[in-house]
């Protein structure tokens, strides 16, 4: 678990269910986190207390719901962290939850990332992208969106609007000359200095300004500078400023005016179905209504409405890149004092009036949301269940394989080996759990002895991670997930590679299901049977294993393209007399490629920082004086 400045004291026990019970009397009275652990140390739940004894001993109690009482008969360990406060607590339950993704907990679901737009006002020449993950890396990011094309158009808005540059860093470091954009004011033309800095930067403001939803500050400024251009008597600019006004203000005549105090606030809605919670959040900025994010929740079929509008609260708003100083909700929250003190922002249920009709539509929307999103997950939830058992059955396997690995190597001729090791839980690809490894066994091409050494170090690695966690105090990090065991491994191959892996499984003692999945037949292998298992083709079995051995092929292929490109890269790069691997990085982020600072002129590479006028001359001469 990743130290931090809470005052933490740990404790960890470990034992059957009575045992456990037997242990509750020795807990401390005070705030902080349990964490109830299964086999092989997976974290199964999370929670937060203000008095831990009190707190644990409800779970050994009796009369407990239909969801406590299942995850009471897996669990083989707890450990419980006591904090100085129970704000602390709540920091340390919402880090761990979104860390381990306890199956217990109502999650957010993040099976895919939503974009966010980035801007970084540190960069010389900032511009508008769109990434998949946020990073404390300084920069301002808005977002998620997770409205399909809500980022295309946003992007739309800003580029009618603002005119700041959307060449790449490459592009920009490489132009001799303004391009369209800048002739048809679209872009300032910060490439050959057209503009200063500071100019610049006055139009990003205005960019962050609108995202925030500042559009009224925005317009004060854009009004500003259009009369003081026609002070000038230049009316070409002040015309194209009069422009984007326009366009602005067609943007802001769309959104629906809701409120007349002028303040920032989200609006939450709660609808449900079965273990699948839906919540639609209504951005309402400077009293306007922005548009409509929605989000998912699972494993909240036996909690309340209150239960699951916290945990959405506590997953999303303390990684959110905007907190409004209020949000507005539908049901009453357990403790929501000390979860708006947390988040720094106001959580309230309205009673009437247009508070009330507001969350009424963010419910709506909620609705909408659930019906449309239900069918698909009911339908993808029964064709996994069906390609599971018909699997199971198919191999003789003793239950359902909740977890499947797929294993597969990738090298060409030995050179650059590396493997990847992918997840299938419950039928769906699980890529937090996914690993790759670069092969130690030598430069030979040997499938075998390959596909060996990486289920050697990964089952053993599991078995020492299991051993640690048997330790009080002992915690299952990202890096230690190999304590998980899976219900059946299947590697790429055929009958000698089945036969290797049962063979390493059988050295460590473990009995753990094998196959293997010959690629020209589709056929699956057993260890020791002769005859391969041939499944319908038209099977969920058959379309299960193919997923996930093409999963676990592009992973490694990724992988092994990516060390031949950093090999190739730093081969040539290398070989320049004082072109270290810091200077090489540098290169390589500003010109993108080699063939880039092959072409780029004596000029160019002197501008690069750290690169003085002498080690450029010497870049320039390897790459254009015969060797």
């Amino acid at each position: 678990m990743e130290a931090n400045s809470l005052n933490r004291a740990w404790a960890g026990f470990r034992g059957n269910r009575d045992e456990l019970a037997a242990c509750v009397g020795e807990l401390p009275a005070s705030p902080g986190v349990y964490v109830f652990r299964g086999e092989g140390g997976e974290v199964l739940y999370v929670g937060k207390a203000i008095n831990l004894r009190n707190r644990v001993r409800s779970y050994f109690g009796s009369n407990l719901s239909a969801k406590t009482e299942a995850l009471m008969s897996r669990v083989e360990g707890l450990e419980i962290i006591v904090v100085d406060s129970e704000s602390e607590a709540f920091i340390l339950e919402s880090n761990l939850i979104k860390k381990h993704r306890p199956r217990y907990n109502i999650l957010l679901r993040d099976d895919k990332q939503y974009p966010y737009l980035r801007i970084d006002l540190n960069q010389e020449w900032p511009t508008v992208s769109v990434v998949r993950r946020m990073s404390k890396d300084g920069a301002r990011y808005f977002g998620p969106f997770t409205r399909p094309g809500s980022v295309r158009e946003t992007l739309a808005f800003l580029r009618r609007i603002f005119p700041y540059r959307t060449c790449s860093d490459k592009s920009l470091a490489q132009a001799t000359r303004p391009c369209l954009n800048y002739h048809i004011g679209r872009c300032l033309g910060p490439c050959t200095g057209q503009v200063t800095r500071e100019e610049y930067m006055e139009t990003i403001n205005e960019v962050v300004k609108f995202l925030e939803g500042r559009h009224k500050d925005v317009r004060d400024r854009l009004e500003k500078r259009m009369q003081e251009l026609a002070a000038k008597l230049d009316f070409e600019n002040a015309a194209r400023v009069r422009d984007r006004i326009r366009a602005l203000d067609d943007v802001t005549e769309r959104q629906k005016v809701v409120l007349t105090d002028m303040k920032h606030r989200d609006v939450l809605g709660l609808a449900r179905s079965g273990k699948y919670a839906f919540v639609a959040l209504l951005p309402v900025r400077e009293g306007k209504l922005m548009g409509r994010e929605g989000f998912v929740l699972t494993g909240s079929e036996l909690d309340d409405d209150g239960e699951v509008l916290r945990a959405f609260i506590l997953q999303y708003y303390p990684n959110a890149p905007f907190v409004p100083k209020e949000i507005v909700i539908p049901s009453d929250l357990p403790d929501a004092e000390e979860i708006s003190g947390y988040i720094g922002a106001k959580v309230r249920v309205p009673k009437r009036g247009v508070f009330k009709q507001l969350v009424e539509m963010a419910c709506d929307n909620a609705r909408a949301m659930m019906d449309t999103s239900i069918p698909r997950y009911k339908r993808e939830a029964d064709e996994n269940l069906q390609a599971m058992e018909e699997l199971a059955q198919a191999l003789g396997l003793p239950g359902l394989p909740m977890r499947i690995e797929g294993y597969d190597i990738s090298n060409i001729s030995g050179k650059e080996a590396v493997a990847s090791m992918v997840v299938l839980y419950n039928g769906k690809a699980d890529k937090s759990s996914y690993r790759r490894f670069r092969i130690k066994t030598g430069d030979t091409p040997n499938d075998v002895a390959m596909m060996q050494e990486v289920l050697w170090r990964r089952f053993r690695r599991g078995l020492d991670d299991r051993a640690k966690l048997q330790k009080p105090g002992s915690t299952l990090t990202r890096k230690s997930k190999f304590a998980v065991f899976p219900d059946l491994v299947i590697v790429d191959g055929g009958k000698g590679q089945v036969n290797a892996a049962k063979q390493v499984l059988d050295e460590l003692g473990l009995d753990i299901p094998v196959a293997a999945l010959a690629e020209k037949n589709e056929e699956l292998f057993l260890p020791g049977v002769k005859d391969p298992v041939i499944l319908p083709r038209d099977s969920g079995a058959l379309f299960l294993v193919m997923r996930l051995r093409d999963e676990a092929h592009r992973f490694a292929l990724a992988y092994h393209r990516k060390l031949r490109q950093k090999k190739a890269l730093d081969t040539v790069l290398s070989e320049i007399p004082g072109l270290g691997p810091v200077r090489i990085k540098q290169l390589l982020k500003v010109f993108g490629s080699v063939d880039a600072i092959r072409k780029a002129s004596l000029q160019d590479l002197q501008q690069i920082e750290g690169i003085g006028p002498k080690l450029a001359q010497t870049i320039y001469e390897y790459f254009h004086q015969p060797h």
